[in-house]
């Protein structure tokens, strides 16, 4: 309570009193609070003479604008190494920027490529990435589209907005397996204001506050983070196996025998153990003058049986010459070299997948022969 004193009644016949408290229109401010907000507020009195209620006293407004926070942050996207072939051309690292201040801004985006040291991931610095160009995803939808995510620069980004920003680098060939090339993405506020370009840089105002004035205040105003392009390889291993399904004696048995005449199915099992995809897989098998290519043993007739992980079987006829219906399958003009293209006419993934735990990092290969 307040503490009056002894001239109160004196106070009180004037109509003048001491103020006990103040109630305020509005409420404390949020963090982020856009600026230019224009914030109003006022203060009113209640009192009493001679115990009877008189009426509220209001003060006058008090107003000002929310002054600018420019402020930003940058971040490697993905949480890991960007994992590369030796000599890609193109390879793309993905960055996110975020505008953590309270005003729409644009912000000028710049990479280098790091010379030495280690990365946030602690890769040693042992390449370097060549032609190193950024693009600003155009669509929202965090994969660089070529073509369409054309901006090296972003154009009036939201308070609280985040957007992917890309970084292609060209790889050296030769490059051994786990060498590193670390870039740093930087990215620095500008104004905003003309919708397709880079407005200059934003820039501080006075120190001393102006209610009327929007100003601007630098929490940070520039912003970066790494990554690093480690040179990773696909491991491939095959394995050939060979199976009697049956022979002119015993018939179609386990207890078959290799002996003229039997029908032998091989099966070829390919993995890879490495960290990169493996593309345009294609696998080669001569068969020898004392075998027969069987045809049609498979469900429609079909040639080749192949099986991707645990995805149902594709089947492809190995015509003779050339793959002239396009399944993958074709076998040399004397029918003694067989080839398989994976994937057969798109049915599975391109390549083989990344990894040893993945389920379809296994492709398996069957055809039957006759022995002579």
């Amino acid at each position: 309570m307040c503490a009056f004193k002894s001239s109160l009644k004196r106070l009180l016949a004037t109509g003048l009193v001491a103020f006990c408290g103040v109630v305020y229109s509005t409420s404390v401010l949020a963090v982020g609070t856009p600026a230019n907000t224009d914030i109003n507020n006022s203060a009113t009195v209640g009192y009493k003479v001679g115990g009877v209620p008189q009426t509220t006293v209001p003060s006058n407004t008090t107003s000002f604008v929310v002054d600018q926070v420019v402020d930003l942050t940058v971040a490697e996207a993905d949480g890991g190494d960007t994992v590369v072939g030796a000599g890609q051309l193109d390879a793309v690292a993905r960055f996110t920027v975020t505008n953590t201040g309270n005003a729409t801004q644009d912000f000028s985006l710049s990479v280098a490529d790091l010379v030495s040291g280690s990365d946030v991931f602690g890769n040693t610095d042992t390449i370097d990435a060549d032609a190193l160009t950024i693009f600003v995803d155009a669509n929202d939808n965090d994969v660089y589209d070529a073509g369409v995510d054309l901006a090296g620069f972003i154009d009036a980004l939201a308070a609280d907005d985040t957007v992917s920003v890309f970084v292609l680098g060209d790889i050296p060939s030769p490059a051994a397996a786990g060498a590193a090339a670390n870039i740093e993405l930087t990215a620095t506020a500008h104004k905003t204001g003309t919708a397709g370009v880079l407005d200059p840089p934003e820039t501080e105002t006075g120190i001393d506050d102006d209610p009327a004035t929007v100003q601007i205040v630098f929490s940070n105003n520039t912003g970066s983070d790494q990554d690093s392009y480690r040179v990773g390889l696909a491991t491939l291993g095959v394995v050939k196996a060979s199976d009697v399904i049956s022979d002119p004696v015993a018939g179609v048995s386990t207890a078959a025998l290799a002996i003229p005449g039997a029908i032998v199915e091989y099966e070829v099992t390919i993995t890879n153990t490495g960290i990169l995809e493996a593309t345009e897989v294609v696998i080669t098998d001569d068969i020898q003058t004392d075998l027969t290519f069987v045809t049609g043993a498979y469900a429609g007739a079909t040639d080749v049986e192949i099986v991707v992980g645990g995805a149902p079987a594709v089947y492809c006829i190995a015509e003779l010459t050339a793959d002239s219906n396009g399944d993958g399958c074709f076998r040399d003009a004397a029918g003694d070299s067989l080839t398989v293209s994976i994937p057969v006419s798109g049915t599975y993934p391109t390549g083989l997948t990344v990894g040893t735990t993945a389920p379809d990092n296994e492709v398996i290969i069957r055809f039957r022969v006759s022995i002579n």
